[in-house]
């Protein structure tokens, strides 16, 4: 599968690959491009099943892993990608690394482990996922009346902002960018980790926590330090599970002082 992509900046910067999460695309990640533009060359692509990417019955880490390594062949880069991955992304980013952990030289991880959630406990994916199913969105004619409807459903900007941007208008009507059914197919699969050995190497890792964020606890840190012993773990402060939009300019400070570093 050939993904969707966007580049900002300066092509003789050293790249840098950011992964979205479940429900993301591209675009969301913009203000962390920007405030990142002075340092790398950024490269923003949609994963399967989102933004303007192509829609495929399969829905795994191993798919997306192997969508992002023909990403990275096919731009011809002089220099190996220094990659980010939110949630999903750092999933899809864990796996590519277990396979080939000579693909960059540095990753960082945001907001996720190498673990099993439970899906009861995910309230943010299950709002989601039900509203987005149940919303009849083609019935609209206005994008500012489907915005309406949804803050009437939603207090919180920063969903209002996921869904604004899952938008789009099509040939017969309003529709959402993200693959629904299949996505929803597959929520066990995204939610799980599988099994797996200590890598022999592995490229220096930082993984970034928002405090205020449940995605990894104790457990999880414990989860991360059993397959990435040497994996840096730093917490981000008033930050939720959407770090990137609650807190874009910590962040940015936290990735350029690890990315720069030798």
């Amino acid at each position: 599968m050939e993904l969707f992509y966007r580049t900002k900046g300066n092509p003789t910067n050293p790249p840098l690959i950011i992964l979205h999460g479940l429900w993301g695309a591209s675009d969301n990640w913009l203000q962390v491009a920007d405030l990142l533009l002075d340092n790398f060359y950024i490269i923003l692509p949609d994963l399967r099943n989102h933004g303007r990417s192509p829609h495929s019955a399969e829905m795994d880490y191993k798919s997306m892993s192997q969508d992002i390594a023909t990403l990275i062949q096919k731009l011809h880069l002089t220099q190996k990608p220094f990659i980010i991955g939110h949630s999903m992304g750092g999933k899809a980013l864990m796996t590519l690394l277990l396979q080939n952990p000579e693909v960059a030289p540095k990753a960082a991880i945001l907001d996720i482990a190498p673990a099993n959630y439970s899906w009861e406990n995910d309230s943010i994916h299950q709002i989601l996922s039900d509203f987005m199913l149940h919303f009849p969105l083609s019935a609209y004619s206005k994008r500012d009346e489907i915005h309406s409807q949804i803050r009437k459903t939603f207090s919180s900007e920063t969903l209002c902002q996921i869904l604004f941007k899952n938008i789009r208008k099509g040939n017969c009507g309003f529709e959402w960018k993200v693959n629904i059914q299949t996505i929803i197919e597959n929520i066990p699969t995204l939610l799980s980790w599988p099994t797996s050995s200590t890598p022999k190497r592995i490229p220096p890792l930082l993984f970034i926590r928002g405090d205020r964020s449940d995605y990894i606890t104790d457990k999880e840190e414990q989860t991360i330090r059993q397959l990435f012993p040497t994996a840096e773990i730093a917490t981000l402060k008033n930050a939720s599970h959407f770090l990137h939009i609650e807190q874009p300019t910590g962040l940015t400070d936290m990735l350029k002082q690890f990315f720069s570093s030798l």
